[in-house]
């Protein structure tokens, strides 16, 4: 390669912590377009990792090779880029520095090589590059830097100035207002869509917006499931790469995803499930706002949060590296190569130095737990192969809002319920909580208080449970008779709605004079499968079975749990600050071969009324705990 022959740098004091300026100057596709440069128009693998760029730029055809950026957390990160003709620089490598300084400020270092292609790149270059670049450099990072120093949440205004439809945009928020929607989210919302950059409007999440705003998750979720049928979001679905964490598809609905999918830029293809892969973002409807969805960087800090550092390993050699990590669990990989491994920082450990040495297919660390904190990582690279490095947290994304999730909402599937999968795919999710539910003696009430009055208490006692159930984040899949199949994505929110439904039934019926319901409950947690039954979003698997049958060991107003749930801590957290009863049993279940440790909860202090007619306040002599069998599911 040309030797780079020109050198230039630039620096900046900005009044803020690297903490937040890292988060916003890292921002590779927004710093470059605040200084001009080109947008691509396509993409193209060059050989591993590097990336062929088209675009367009003074009306003029460019063309670049993109090698990965490197970077190392709140420290520095850099690019280097070969050009085609006709630009007159062959490359181009640019660093930027974080250097904390006492006071909460920051000294960000700019450094720019170059290696011209002829004379005219090497005038150019450095009038072009060293002056006007590099002012306009200066030029965003003051004014970003000054945002950083008013305010931890920095919010950023667009680089252009949108094209807004105010009118639509007050006819959607007046819907939101009519389904109830609070006064002061709808505020949030609106401004958000009005004065936010392009990318802050496109794919977002909802929970980053909450934690953005200081308001409820759930409440900011159900909020923006609400606005695409305002007209003021639409909603699609990101198939997320289980390397690189970005989104290899997009689709608009459900029914469009596939059992697997490809990651052009790792070069995997990668089973999908609903816990980690399929994730739900909103973009602004394109007739409330015009929003520019084109990148102006490949691979940039920002584009990967869950990326520690990035470095390139030439073969034969060693880096030691030094870091802040967090407490997590964290691991280090590389695409050339098939080893990986995995590390843990503790609050207290032994060491802040780790020694990982990679060989072609195996790698080693050594210890794999230390202290966190500013650490020191010493990478080998015994291979005879170049690597590119990557050390990442294990941990997906706290803020993604993934498919398992919202597809278990009350309010997804009475908003979205023509959103099924495909006839004959199955996507997977690891872990759901099922919920069965059965009314025992339902053919006695009507034969005891006839069949009108006996309907009406059926037909309320699902209206009841659907609302329970929402309330808590879950969603009642379907009924059969008098029974009901719920989903949760918590333990723990499934477990409190049933406590909730058996309280409902027991003494809040009593409590309005009425004789108490007696309801059957059963719960299972474990992986299961998606599937498209009868164009309605339906789950299977021994997990679904297992909670059927788990349900037909209650005896009516107990709650029976396997022990997937009662070993989960916030379950026994949970039942440890209610006023319940436990009894632990063994059961085989129907069908299955295998003896079960389950757990009946009686919510009542006595179970007296166990005993009574169902048209008459509870009474009589206490029953001792048995297991009954009502109908299969």
């Amino acid at each position: 390669m040309e030797p780079y022959t020109i050198h230039l740098h630039s620096s900046i004091v900005l009044d803020a912590p690297v903490h937040r300026l890292w988060p916003i100057l890292s921002d590779t596709d927004r710093i470059n377009r605040m200084v001009g440069l080109p947008a691509f128009e396509r993409t193209q693998p060059d050989h591993d990792l590097v990336q062929i760029i088209y675009g367009h730029f003074l009306g003029v055809p460019v063309s670049w090779r993109e090698h990965p950026f490197e970077w190392i957390f709140e420290q520095q990160f850099s690019v280097e880029r070969e050009f085609d003709p006709p630009i007159p620089i062959k490359r181009l490598q640019t660093t930027t520095r974080f250097s904390p300084l006492p006071n909460e400020r920051t000294k960000v270092d700019v450094e720019v090589h170059m290696a011209p292609r002829n004379l005219f790149g090497s005038i150019g270059g450095r009038l072009l590059v060293g002056q006007r670049m590099l002012r306009q450099l200066r030029q965003a990072y003051r004014e970003l830097g000054q945002r950083a120093a008013m305010s931890e949440r920095v919010t950023l205004p667009p680089v252009r100035q949108p094209r807004i439809n105010h009118q639509r945009l007050r006819v959607a928020a007046e819907r939101l207002r009519a389904f109830g929607i609070r006064e002061t989210l709808i505020d949030r919302l609106t401004d958000h869509l009005i004065g936010a950059d392009d990318p802050q409007v496109l794919k977002m999440r909802a929970f980053a917006l909450a934690d953005m705003w200081g308001e409820p998750r759930m409440e900011v979720l159900r909020m923006c499931l609400y606005a695409t049928r305002t007209g003021m979001l639409d909603l699609e679905w990101d198939v997320l790469c289980p390397s690189c964490r970005g989104p290899s598809r997009r689709a608009g609905s459900l029914s469009d995803l596939e059992h697997d999918a490809y990651c052009p830029s790792c070069d995997v293809r990668y089973d999908t499930n609903f816990d980690e892969s399929i994730e739900v973002r909103f973009s602004v409807n394109p007739d409330i706002r015009d929003a520019v969805d084109v990148p102006y960087c490949i691979g940039g800090p920002a584009n990967t949060p869950h990326i520690v550092a990035q470095m390139a390993l030439p073969a034969q050699s060693q880096r030691e590296v030094r870091l802040r990590l967090t407490p997590g669990r964290y691991r280090l990989r590389s695409r050339q190569m098939t080893g990986r491994v995995a590390f843990e920082a503790v609050s207290s450990a032994a060491s802040r130095t780790a020694h990982i040495v990679f060989r072609s297919e195996s790698a080693r660390i050594d210890p794999p737990i230390i202290e966190a904190g500013n650490v020191t990582i010493i990478i080998d690279n015994v291979t005879d192969t170049p690597a590119l490095i990557v050390i990442e947290r294990s941990e997906w994304s706290v803020q993604a809002t993934s498919a398992a999730l919202v597809t278990s909402l009350t309010e997804f599937r009475q908003l979205f319920s023509s959103e099924a999968l495909s006839p004959g795919v199955g996507i997977a999710v690891r872990s759901l909580t099922f919920l069965f539910s059965d009314l025992k003696g339902s053919t006695a009430l009507y034969d005891q208080i006839g069949d009108s009055p006996a309907y009406a208490r059926v037909r309320d006692h699902f209206a009841l449970m659907s609302a329970i159930i929402g309330a808590h984040n879950g969603s009642l899949v379907k009924t059969i008779g008098d029974a009901v199949m719920a989903v949760f994505s918590s333990t723990e929110a499934a477990v409190a709605a049933a406590l909730e439904i058996q309280r409902e039934f027991t003494l809040g019926e009593m409590a309005r004079g009425n004789p108490a319901l007696r309801v059957k409950l059963g719960l299972h947690s474990g992986p299961c499968i998606a599937v498209n039954a009868n164009n309605l979003l339906d789950y299977f698997g021994s997990t679904v079975n297992i909670a059927a049958r788990v349900q037909n060991e209650s005896i009516g107003g107990d709650i029976v749990l396997t022990d997937a749930l009662t070993d989960d801590l916030p379950v026994r957290s949970f039942l440890e600050r209610e006023n319940v009863r436990l009894e632990p049993f063994e059961r085989e279940l129907r069908g299955l071969s295998r003896q079960f440790k389950l757990t009946r909860v009686w919510v009542m202090p006595s179970m007296d009324w166990l005993d009574a007619p169902l048209t008459e306040p509870p009474g009589g002599s206490t029953i001792q705990s048995v297991a009954g069998r009502g109908a299969a599911w």
